[in-house]
């Protein structure tokens, strides 16, 4: 059932952008109590995806510039390349041919620029899409009748943790040399195997993206009305969903 407010959207201060990035880190309960109560705003997703955007763009810039990092995905390559030799999916002149023409090497700004498409794709999708996830589990689920654009809202916002999260990722790649240097339990394994699934778990369970989820959640209750516990059930649900999912796929592929 929808909660009544006994306020109109006019009647709810104006929060500034500034206010609205340090509440999302300090306190999300009451920033999206006022997005739940504003009429809607644009500025609340258009604003961090853009944002989101350009430091992904610069991410893939500074950390695919690392000899270290360009080693090791020029590696991973390698591997996944003779893998395909050795399933038979692939001849040897085949990958030699590969291995000789290929012009998006890490590091040549034929990467950096495939990367960055990847980086602006990734980024709007996973802003649209996942919203649209939640919107249908409050809705259908949880009979909510919080429109879609408050909930693209509330992960837009959220949107803002995330960019930390690529600033702090980028600094410990940059200064450890390592690819797998994550703010996340995969730090507690020295010598990261992407084969390993306990590994891929511990790096997927990175600080930053559990912050961000619970603050998702959060919003999901704030706009849609429900209760904390079914706001974080949602969020979390999609975040384990696709964990599994992408460590899955990775297996499947070799990543």
């Amino acid at each position: 059932m929808e909660e009544q407010l006994n306020i109109t959207p006019a009647e709810v201060p104006t929060m500034s952008l500034s206010d609205k990035i340090m509440n999302v880190m300090t306190a999300p309960g009451a920033l999206f109590e006022y997005v739940g109560r504003k009429e809607p705003e644009k500025s609340n997703w258009s604003i961090p995806l853009t944002l989101s955007i350009i430091f992904g763009v610069l991410f893939i810039f500074v950390v695919f510039s690392q000899t270290p990092i360009q080693d090791q995905l020029a590696q991973k390559q390698q591997q996944a390349i003779e893998k395909r030799v050795a399933e038979g999916k692939m001849t040897q002149q085949q990958a030699d041919q590969a291995a000789q023409f290929n012009f998006a090497k890490p590091g040549s700004m034929m990467f950096s620029i495939f990367g960055s498409i990847g980086v602006v794709l990734a980024t709007v999708a996973a802003l649209f899409i996942s919203a649209l996830f939640y919107w249908l589990i409050l809705k259908v689920g949880f009979k909510s009748i919080v429109p879609y654009n408050k909930v693209t809202e509330v992960v837009g916002l959220s949107m803002y943790i995330g960019i930390l999260g690529s600033v702090l990722t980028m600094i410990l790649i940059v200064a450890m040399g390592s690819m797998h240097a994550t703010p996340s339990l995969g730090l507690l394994v020295s010598q990261f195997d992407d084969q390993n699934k306990v590994h891929k778990i511990l790096e997927a369970c990175n600080f930053i993206t559990i912050w961000g989820t619970a603050v998702t959640g959060i919003g999901l209750s704030k706009v849609g009305r429900v209760s904390l516990a079914k706001g974080l059930s949602a969020a979390f649900g999609i975040w384990i969903l696709w964990t599994i999912g992408s460590i899955a796929l990775g297996s499947l592929f070799g990543g």
